[in-house]
């Protein structure tokens, strides 16, 4: 049962902003728009951008940290083999994450309750994230085609 009104919101902000600030990372500067209730954050671990999102959760439950990843614009051939291949990743190469397919973009996401978290899983979620990002934008790109989203625009 959680007790506390926001679901844990609060506490779990200080936690994300302490690991964003002991990353050289100014959590204000880093502000984007969230979801009502909310708090996000937005910024760039090697070649890949990384969202960080705490959420709050349905009525009387804890709410979410949820990270992700676009990292690559999907091409418009081979999708069932690309689809093919996230999935085997998700089963045999990443841990601590997975693949998803949003808005015609390839992600990575993590997201867990913020129901007893502490530094140490914020600090392990965003280096998973950015990890497998940073990797996988470019072997992905060059197995199935595509652009990584970092080089849109």
């Amino acid at each position: 049962m959680v007790f506390q009104k926001d679901g844990g919101l609060a506490k779990a902000q200080k936690l994300v902003e302490g690991v964003l600030k002991t990353q050289g990372v100014e959590p204000e500067a880093q502000k984007v728009t969230p979801v009502e209730g909310g708090a996000a954050w937005a910024l760039e671990r090697g070649s890949a951008a990384v969202m960080i999102a705490l959420n709050p959760g349905p009525a009387g439950q804890s709410g979410r940290l949820r990270m992700i990843s676009p990292i690559v614009k999907m091409p418009s051939e081979r999708r069932l083999e690309l689809y093919q291949r996230l999935l085997e990743l998700n089963a045999t190469e990443i841990t601590g994450a997975a693949f998803g397919v949003t808005d015609d973009e390839v992600v990575l996401v993590a997201e867990r309750s913020v129901r007893s978290l502490d530094r140490s899983e914020v600090e392990e979620m965003l280096a998973i994230i950015g990890h497998f990002a940073d990797q996988y934008d470019d072997l992905l790109v060059e197995e199935f085609g595509g652009v990584r989203v970092c080089d849109l625009d």
